[in-house]
């Protein structure tokens, strides 16, 4: 996979075959999956994106035992 880096000097990098209009929407298109070749940022990405899903699904569990248990008593 390469870059193609606009500024050295700036960190944001964007890929020569992506799509010119997806500056425009209002989520960028992630990667969902790491493979090789990915920079650490975007590895990082990936992991966090994984580790917040994970804990806004044990949120809503709790929360729904928590109504639930409000509910019988």
């Amino acid at each position: 996979m390469s870059k193609l880096t606009f500024n050295p000097d700036f960190s944001v990098s964007t890929l020569p075959h992506k799509d010119v209009l997806s500056v425009f929407k209002p989520h960028a298109d992630k990667s969902a999956n790491i493979h090789q070749g990915m920079s650490v940022k975007e590895i990082s990405e990936v992991v966090s994106d994984r580790v917040i899903a994970v804990v806004k699904e044990q949120f809503q569990a709790t929360k729904e035992q928590f109504h639930a248990k409000r509910v019988v008593k």
